[in-house]
């Protein structure tokens, strides 16, 4: 296992790293440092990460080697140049660090810090300008602007406002003494991957009716770079976790053509394509094929398809998820006659077979785990937590028993209906993060129970919704499977 302050060695060494580096190289850093990690500990770490992309012959690469001084670039719409403002939003995607939210973003221009401001935009602008984040995410950002302190998420439900304030820059002291009109665009590289300091230099806009530039014929190629890239993305890595996901790879394999002066962007592509546009996932979106769901198993993933499930159960599934169970047994203080023996069925339904000394040795663990949460507790100061989190935990329980039935029925999980399947493993995983953002005691005080409650909402919905036709296809599923058996035994 490593430690926090192993942990926060490693990634000063992955914001900071921007060569091609091997796991003896991460190994030999920790040690500098004065702490010891295993190699196999420290793979496990640089696979799990985001930050780093696997190369070939055990080499890796972080974000920053990758995307630090590389060329990208917007154009502003008429609104930004009207307003004299720009927005960040999705623009620097993939190329800054994706930790950092756009209204921290830093932009520098020769070498000084543009101070940035709050503006009025229109809704629509912002929606736009926010898209790439995907569908469920777009509205969180947009209303966790620091600007934006008089309107909250919670409160615009059905009715959204017809403008916002965002944080913003002044066009003028990007443009300096150049005049900056509609068509223009913004030329940027990242100078500091792990504080988000991004460089911007004015490009104008060189289109003339009567000749075609040589920087216009030379974007029009960098579309279709762009739209080939993305087919084979599609291929090799199917969906991703997220489009930011996507287009960090997509560049990452593409870069010697796409990151060049005379570039396009993403959110650009999307209007200029009629192959790819924004594709339903689940509960999310993706940037997929035009008019096609995105499956669950596909080219990408179909060779361990039976075993898929299982594997989004056990990369969701944490320490802090026990606990969360423990404590909530904990301030229940037997209610329902529950015992320890009882919640071990309930975090790890029946279809997961485990033998019964394998459930034994779980329950030994979490009794003892009881033991130490139980001093630690203070009934107190978790009594307005708790209410939720046994309402979190409550659907987390039948999503985890759902998910569980499936993936350990042997069956094959592309003959489950796939957009249902792609919704269930969504709701595992936001759960999870809620879980574990509520049992982190450092957050608990900045967590906003009106928008937890209202996001717990639209997951109980979203799951009554779904439960009914996947455990239909389950039960169909082992049927025909039955079915086939039989027909074997009786030779036909």
């Amino acid at each position: 296992m490593i430690n926090y302050l192993t942990s926060q060695i490693i990634n000063e060494f992955l914001f900071e790293q921007t060569d091609v580096f091997t796991v003896d190289d991460l190994v030999f850093y920790v040690k500098s440092k004065g702490k010891k990690i295993k190699k196999s500990d420290a793979e496990d770490f640089l696979r799990a990460s985001n930050n780093v992309f696997p190369l070939i012959r055990g080499e890796f690469i972080t974000r920053a080697g990758v995307f630090s001084g590389r060329w990208f670039s917007f154009k502003p719409s008429k609104e930004e140049v009207e307003k004299g403002q720009i927005l960040i939003g999705h623009r620097v995607m993939p190329f800054a660090n994706q930790e950092i939210p756009p209204d921290h973003i830093t932009i520098v221009v020769k070498g000084n810090v543009v101070e940035k401001e709050a503006t009025v935009f229109s809704m629509n602008l912002a929606l736009d300008t926010f898209s790439l984040f995907g569908e469920g995410y777009v509205l969180p950002y947009i209303y966790n602007d620091e600007a934006n302190i008089d309107q909250s998420i919670v409160n615009v439900q059905y009715n959204l406002p017809t403008e916002i304030r965002l944080t913003s820059w002044p066009l003028k002291a990007i443009q300096g003494d150049e005049t900056f009109e509609y068509g223009d665009r913004l030329l940027c590289r990242v100078v500091n991957w792990e504080e988000a300091i991004v460089e911007m230099f004015v490009q104008k806009n060189d289109l003339n009716e009567m000749v075609i530039s040589s920087s216009a014929i030379e974007r029009e190629e960098w579309y279709g770079y762009f739209e080939e890239g993305l087919i084979k993305s599609f291929e090799k890595n199917g969906p991703c976790n997220s489009i930011e996901e996507q287009l960090a790879l997509l560049f990452l394999e593409e870069q010697e053509d796409l990151c060049v002066k005379n570039c396009g962007s993403a959110e650009e592509f999307l209007k200029h394509t009629k192959k790819i546009g924004f594709s339903q996932f689940g509960v999310e979106s993706r940037i997929w094929y035009n008019g096609e769901s995105v499956p669950y198993v596909g080219n990408w993933n179909k060779s361990m398809a039976k075993e898929l499930v299982l594997s989004d159960i056990m990369v969701s599934f944490s320490p802090k998820i026990i606990d969360a169970y423990i404590e909530n047994f904990i301030f229940e203080d037997g209610k329902n006659n529950q015992t320890l023996k009882d919640l071990v069925n309930v975090i790890f339904p029946v279809y997961l077979k485990m033998s019964a000394a394998e459930r034994n040795t779980v329950l030994l663990n979490i009794e003892k785990r009881h033991v130490i949460l139980k001093k630690e507790y203070d009934k107190f100061s978790d009594f307005s937590i708790a209410p939720v989190r046994k309402r979190i935990l409550r659907l987390f329980s039948m999503v985890n028993e759902l998910l569980c039935a499936i993936g350990c029925s042997g069956l094959d999980v592309s003959n489950f209906p796939q957009q249902e399947l792609v919704v269930l493993t969504q709701l595992f995983s936001h759960i999870t993060r809620l879980l574990e953002e509520i049992e982190n005691t450092y957050l608990r005080d900045q967590l906003h129970q009106g928008e937890i409650s209202l996001s717990l909402d639209g997951m109980e919905e979203t799951f009554d919704d779904i439960r009914d036709t996947l455990k239909a296809s389950l039960d169909y599923n082992i049927y025909k499977g039955f079915n086939i058996v039989g027909e074997e035994k009786n030779g036909k």
